[in-house]
């Protein structure tokens, strides 16, 4: 397998260069541990795409995000130590340890392709920045629990109105 710049990244954040490589080269997903160029922040997916959606609409940073159906997730990679003061808020859950399961960079949304557990990438790690502006997906997601509160709330109000 060529080393792509996606690859040294992977490589330079933890992962071993033979398994990724032969993971990447069957299609599959390989483990890149979490905590030393990234954290990740997972969001429920029918959050996760909202967030997407207003992190783009911001022009903030945006580094690699993928889709995991299994943990019913959308997974955002952060700057390190973001787990840290990652705020409590609903839907979300920000972590700087463990493993994140990587499928191979062309696997995405726009090609349809899938990989181990059906994850694939909603913005592939090929460009930089190499992560998303935690702050901005912070926003992001306080903006959308504040939305959904709000609509939420003239639902309610409009079945006590009769």
């Amino acid at each position: 397998m060529t080393r792509t710049p996606a690859t040294r990244w992977f490589i330079e954040a933890g992962a071993e260069a033979g398994p990724l490589c032969s993971a990447w080269n069957r299609g599959a997903a390989a483990d890149v541990p979490i905590g030393h160029l990234w954290d990740v922040v997972r969001v429920t997916t029918r959050l996760g795409f909202d967030v997407l959606g207003r992190v783009r609409s911001i022009g903030a940073e945006l580094g690699p995000v993928l889709e995991t159906p299994a943990r019913g997730a959308v997974e955002f990679v952060v700057t390190p130590g973001t787990a840290r003061t990652w705020p409590d808020l609903m839907g979300t859950r920000a972590t700087s340890r463990g493993v994140l399961r990587c499928p191979p960079p062309h696997v995405t949304v726009a090609s349809g392709l899938r990989s181990t557990g059906a994850r694939r990438w909603i913005v592939p790690p090929l460009y930089a920045p190499a992560t998303t502006d935690a702050d901005a997906l912070c926003e992001a997601v306080a903006a959308a629990l504040l939305d959904r509160a709000s609509a939420a709330l003239a639902l309610a109000g409009r079945g006590v109105r009769r």
